[in-house]
C-alpha cells in the first residue's frame, strides 16, 4: 500500500496512527534502522512502514501510480506492506483508517 499524505510525516507518525486501530498492538524497528513494523505480538507483525519520502514533483506521483487522484504537492509518500491474504486484512484497514488520521490518500496494490 502507499500513503500520500498531504502534510509532513515521519515513519514513526504513521506507525502510531496505524496503532489506532487496535491498542493492543505494538512497534518494532527492524534492524534498529528507519523501517517500523506494527505487531499483534512478537511473532505477528501486521503492517510494516518502510519508509517516507518527501514528493515535489506530480510527474513522478503519476508515473508510480497513474490511478492516484490529483493531489497538491508537496507530498510525503510512505511505502508499506502488509503479509499476504486474510493475515494481511488487518493491515489494509488499519491503513485506511490512518489515512484519515494522517490526512492522506491510501492506494491499496494488488489483491
Amino acid at each position: 500500500m502507499t500513503l500520500l499524505c498531504r502534510g509532513p510525516v515521519q515513519a514513526r507518525d504513521v506507525a502510531e496512527a496505524l496503532l489506532l486501530h487496535d491498542d493492543a498492538w505494538g512497534v518494532r524497528a527492524l534492524d534498529d534502522g528507519p523501517v517500523l513494523q506494527v505487531c499483534r505480538d512478537a511473532g505477528h507483525p501486521v503492517i510494516t512502514v518502510l519508509g517516507v519520502r518527501r514528493v515535489d514533483s506530480l510527474d513522478e506521483v503519476e508515473r508510480i501510480l497513474p490511478d492516484a487522484p490529483a493531489l497538491s504537492t508537496p507530498l510525503w509518500w510512505v511505502d508499506t506492506v502488509t503479509p499476504f491474504g486474510p493475515e494481511g486484512e488487518p493491515g489494509v484497514s488499519a491503513a485506511l483508517e490512518a489515512s484519515m488520521e494522517l490526512d492522506a490518500v491510501c492506494i491499496v496494490h494488488g489483491d
